[in-house]
């Protein structure tokens, strides 16, 4: 306001002409690209125009609806409309060229997760998946497991099927609800001479067998005295869980985390992530040393990668780490977000990950009601240390995202926002509650009153909905997990990620769950009055979960000036039955004006007639799994300490 109170009259009148012929002549054809690419300098020369000719575009735009075609030059999407149009536009352009490949497909903007665990799934994608589902992946597919006796067999399978004795057998997929028990007896039934190591679903336990512990030159004496993190352990079983996995990363980190291993992981996670039809993802919570990272981004920048990858640093760790001096925090952050930058993996700056409750694959999430069976949840930060942290990060303008599972979760989260916005207030300050697992109807009209954002995993309510239903939370909170419509009626923005691991990185899973709610059974629709349309869940996967990422202005919509970044689908998610959209096809990606062909069809995770079948089997009274509540937990939680494992194997 002081710049224009110094200029007199004359000058703004001319200032407010210029802009006015600016504005006149970016309508015409000549000048479709942004002001923003017309100030730029200096100015490289622009290449050829490219017009990707399709049966449909569906743009998300609030202007243009739909199209047959996009223009596109230096990778960047400079005219939307019909093709005969754009043709007769830039007949006259050097480099024209016409891809009618795509002219029988349907082109949406490009599939965004704004939360998933990138270097997670990375290390996941080493292991051998023995999980209650059926994944397809790029790399191979692995039919889901129900039930105790299958489990093992399947374990005995894979262990037969090694050739090197000494191999070690790691497999990540196990359940306790699905799969039964597990201890060190079990695994040394399959073997006493090769080492077995299982890494629980939600990577936040580990089972070993005699000759694992062996490997790792681990003895009883080294579990023991160490204070919560014995406390979290039971050598007998051979287990750890939760700070417990303290006793055995820094030797277990170099096995399944070791440079070799990594650099697989990295090149199998591309693939995966970019099999999903994703062109931008986000990746709240990373703490990896400088050493993880610049192989990170060697391996990803070095080969073809197909989407941008953005890391938001963990702010509690941070915290943690600098004994709670939520200031220094902040200094720290700001540091490592300006370094260790590469082309499409980097930092994003003044972003900061926080986090309330527990995690809900655990049952670990701050009920305000309690548990029926009357355990008690976690905080993962304390409401002290949460509001402390936050304050620090408010105050310097940053971004917070919240890491929330339960209806107290939500209500610190809102506490806390409130408080903020009392002491500074902040425009458009986009406060992100991630996961929304529980929620009351009155918090989610106070959240869009405070201008905060949800970012939902929609996959909660069919992976976990009917069992909830059933133990520690009941039908009447559980069937209205992750809520849709009444985010959307709220008028608040409504975003779906995968949290992947936790959910497969599959975007077109998230709107299928989200649009018709149904169970693991495959038969019982949970919530139905919180189902949302086709159209509201590709908005949640697309601008809405640009706007989420505060990058709405470069990607999430096929609008002139935005990055050109497409998903190439073989059927129109809008007009496909609704129970189908989990199965649609998709051809690849443009990302940035190429293309890049999806290889292998890689759903990610589907429950088979026949796994369903074996679920009916556990719901009965003698079925084969225990049911016993135990303490797992998420990706996300399971960031903090695989990271402080990483941290002491990177440096």
């Amino acid at each position: 306001m002081k710049f224009f109170k110094l200029l007199k009259w004359p000058t703004m009148h001319l200032l407010l002409m210029a802009t006015l012929m600016l504005a006149e002549v970016s309508s015409v054809a000549s000048a479709a690209e942004s002001l923003q690419n017309l100030f730029s300098t200096p100015a490289p020369p622009p290449g050829g125009v490219t017009i990707f000719v399709a049966k449909e575009v569906v743009t998300m735009s609030p202007t243009v609806k739909s199209a047959t075609a996009v223009a596109v030059r230096d990778g960047r999407i400079i005219d939307v409309g019909e093709k005969a149009d754009l043709m007769a536009r830039f007949k006259d352009s050097k480099g024209l060229t016409v891809d009618d490949s795509f002219s029988k497909k349907i082109i949406t903007p490009g599939l965004i997760d704004p939360h998933l665990h990138f270097w997670l799934f990375a290390l996941v994608s080493n292991a051998h998946f023995i999980t209650p589902a059926d994944w397809q992946l790029p790399w191979g597919d692995a039919k889901g497991v129900v039930g105790e006796k299958a489990y093992m067999k399947r374990l005995k399978e894979v262990e037969a099927s090694l050739k090197d004795p000494r191999e070690l057998l790691f497999t990540w997929g196990y359940h306790a609800s699905f799969h039964g028990k597990m201890n060190r007896a079990l695994l040394d039934s399959v073997s006493r001479t090769r080492p077995i190591i299982v890494w629980q679903r939600s990577v936040h336990e580990f089972y070993f067998n005699t000759k694992a512990l062996e490997m790792l030159d681990t003895k009883e004496a080294d579990w023991q005295g160490k204070g919560e993190a014995s406390d979290m352990a039971n050598w007998k079983d051979g287990h750890v869980w939760e700070k417990g996995m303290y006793l055995v990363l820094p030797k277990l980190f170099p096995v399944i985390g070791s440079p070799e291993k990594f650099e697989l992981g990295l090149e199998r996670a591309r693939d995966y992530i970019h099999a999903g039809g994703i062109t931008s993802a986000s990746d709240p919570g990373v703490q990896l040393p400088e050493k993880m990272i610049l192989q990170m981004i060697s391996i990803l920048e070095g080969g073809a990668m197909p989407f941008d990858y953005y890391l938001i640093p963990a702010g509690n760790v941070i915290y943690d780490a600098n004994g709670k001096d939520a200031d220094k925090a902040v200094s720290v952050s700001r540091d490592m977000t300006h370094r260790l930058n590469g082309e499409h993996v980097k930092w994003v700056p003044d972003q900061i990950k926080l986090f309330t409750d527990g995690a809900v694959f655990s049952q670990l999430m701050q009920m305000k009601d309690g548990y029926l069976d009357g355990h008690d949840g976690e905080w993962i930060q304390t409401p002290e240390d949460f509001a402390d942290s936050a304050w620090a990060f408010w105050k310097e303008g940053y971004q917070i995202v919240v890491h929330q599972n339960g209806d107290m979760g939500l209500e610190l989260s809102l506490n806390t926002l409130e408080g903020l916005l009392h002491r500074l207030p902040r425009y458009d300050h986009r406060f992100g509650i991630h996961h929304f697992a529980f929620s009351e109807e009155a918090q989610v009209k106070r959240a869009a009153e405070l201008g905060a954002e949800i970012s939902s995993n929609p996959f909660y309510i069919h992976v976990l909905g009917e069992q909830y239903s059933k133990v520690g939370v009941g039908p009447e909170r559980s069937e209205v997990m992750a809520r849709g419509r009444t985010v959307l009626d709220s008028g608040a923005h409504l975003s779906f990620h995968s949290d992947a691991p936790m959910a497969p990185a599959r975007p077109l899973v998230l709107m299928w769950s989200a649009v018709n709610r149904i169970g693991l059974s495959g038969k019982k629709v949970l919530g139905p009055h919180e189902k949302v349309t086709s159209e509201e869940a590709l908005r949640a996967v697309t601008i809405e979960a640009a706007h989420a990422m505060r990058k709405e202005n470069e990607i999430g919509s096929i609008d002139i000036g935005k990055k050109a970044d497409f998903t190439i689908f073989e059927e129109n998610p809008l007009t496909a039955d609704p129970k189908k959209l989990k199965d649609l096809s998709i051809w690849g990606t443009v990302f940035e004006g190429k293309k890049f062909e999806i290889k292998k069809a890689a759903k990610g995770i589907v429950m088979s007639a026949e796994t369903q079948k074996r679920l009916a089997i556990l719901d009965a009274p003698d079925r084969e799994t225990s049911g016993v509540h135990t303490h797992h937990g998420d990706a996300c939680t399971a960031n903090q300490i695989l990271q402080a494992a990483a941290a002491l194997y990177g440096n």
